[in-house]
């Protein structure tokens, strides 16, 4: 930032008094628009994008959210971002060194925030990465992880989730006890999370995407459950640009040490959002081809969105076993996110539902499927892709809620862009839970599983 300045604890009068600290990039020529990043996560970890925009030419404010790090107040997670925000923009747009106009952007809790403030007469862009809350009932271990080390208390803890169990392994096995919060470290709220934990939240983000008529940059992964909100904001936004690869956040998942995901060579996520952020301020026009990761097949320059409503072609499944046999006491596991799933294949308590490659398809797949449940059941579906040299990948996972008896549910599972070649599998496995990740029952039961055709959404094309 050649030129340009910082100013350290840089503090916003917000409501009640409460001061919100941040620090202030500079470019060398002022006034001039500015960048306003609000964030839980600490403000020196986006401190190099925060330099970069400077250089560009564009000024930005990094800010702790309330009651997080230096900035005054309690923090909650959902309260007080709009009013915040708005303080923080009225404050902005009337120093010397802005010309008036701002952008917001962040990922994951960070973009929430800036949806939150999205519609004050200041914002001109908005860029939001793989956004907060995601659709549909979070995984247990992932929640727990993001509650414990990022979005609770005055401060981030890292580490502090893997030490726990770590120090006490039993805590894993048992992630939807209503109880564990006696016994965790720190306060994570009402647990396990409800269905309909985030809704208010999520409807309020919905509003501002759907009503603020400013060009948006909706940046996505594969790899990740917010996927389907990445997509769902890019078909509502007045004005957007959509980009979704392969990327892993370590705000929504982490790459474990025995890490299968073939990560393909793909422009950094950050590099993406600043490139379109000063792009945007100067006035210009997005032209970046590279618009949408097709797995199995690498980047391609078409819209990521899946058609609104997409032709389905139903593709025959083989299964070995329909009988699912549940032992409380050695329930199916949920290795983590990027693990070769190799180690769980000839496991017993699992319906293997087996498509072979070549398959192309683009959104979220269905899987129609009758069951008769000895007790009632979290049925998981979980999509796994199996490449030609044997390692099995996880994709995501869909779930059904289903009481005892014989019941019938759709799976929906998470949406993709895929191009599998011949050698390749692709396995919907269905098990009872899986533990840590969603809960499973805590009495031996048997589920005959009877599975319709998988439905692969396709283009008008039948293009990927």
């Amino acid at each position: 930032m050649s030129g340009g300045r910082i100013e350290a604890d840089v503090a916003v009068r917000a409501a009640g008094g409460v001061s919100l600290v941040g620090d202030l990039f500079l470019p060398a020529r002022t006034p001039a628009p500015v960048v306003v990043l609000r964030t839980p996560y600490g403000a020196a970890g986006v401190w190099p994008e925060a330099a970069a925009l400077a250089g560009a030419g564009v000024a930005a404010y990094v800010q702790d959210l309330r009651g997080r790090h230096r900035s005054g107040g309690e923090f909650g997670l959902g309260r007080d971002e709009g009013p915040d925000g708005a303080a923080t923009l009225d404050w902005a747009a009337a120093q010397a060194w802005c010309d008036g106009r701002a952008l917001l952007a962040g990922t994951g809790y960070e973009a929430f925030a800036a949806w939150c403030a999205a519609d004050h007469p200041a914002v001109r862009a908005v860029a939001s990465r793989q956004p907060w809350p995601a659709t549909g009932t979070p995984p247990l271990d992932d929640e727990l992880w993001w509650r414990t080390e990022l979005a609770t208390g005055p401060a981030v803890r890292p580490g502090l989730f893997d030490l726990a169990l770590t120090l006490e392994p039993g805590l894993g096995a048992d992630l939807d006890d209503p109880g564990l919060p006696d016994r965790w470290p720190v306060q994570v709220g009402p647990w396990p999370p409800a269905p309909g934990a985030f809704q208010a939240q999520a409807r309020k983000v919905t509003r501002a995407v759907r009503t603020v008529p400013v060009p948006t940059l909706h940046l996505g992964s594969w790899f990740c459950r917010s996927a389907e909100t990445t997509l769902d904001h890019a078909a509502l936004a007045t004005d957007p640009t959509v980009i979704v690869g392969g990327w892993a956040s370590p705000l929504t998942h982490r790459l474990q040490p025995e890490c299968a995901i073939e990560v393909p060579a793909e422009p950094d996520a950050a590099d993406v959002m600043l490139s379109w952020l000063a792009t945007i301020a100067e006035g210009g026009a997005w032209t970046d081809a590279r618009r949408c990761l097709v797995l199995g097949s690498g980047w391609r320059d078409r819209d990521p969105r899946p058609p609104g409503r997409p032709r389905y072609r139903e593709e025959p499944l083989a299964a070995a076993r329909t009988v699912l046999l549940h032992d409380p006491a050695d329930p199916f596991p949920s290795l983590p996110h990027s693990a070769d799933l190799t180690a769980v294949a000839r496991r017993d308590d699992v319906v293997r539902l087996t498509a072979k490659g070549p398959l192309r398809w683009h959104g979220s797949a269905l899987l129609a499927v009758t069951v008769r449940a000895g007790r009632p059941v979290e049925l998981v579906a979980t999509l796994v892709h199996e490449r030609a040299d044997g390692v099995r990948v996880r994709l995501g996972d869909g779930t059904a809620s289903l009481p005892a008896g014989t019941g019938r549910a759709e799976l929906r599972l998470p949406p993709v862009a895929a191009d599998l070649p011949a050698a390749d599998r692709l396995h919907v496995e269905l098990t009872a839970g899986r533990v840590p990740r969603r809960p499973a029952p805590r009495e031996p039961a048997r589920y005959e599983i009877e599975p319709g055709p998988l439905r692969l959404p396709q283009s008008a094309a039948e293009e990927p």
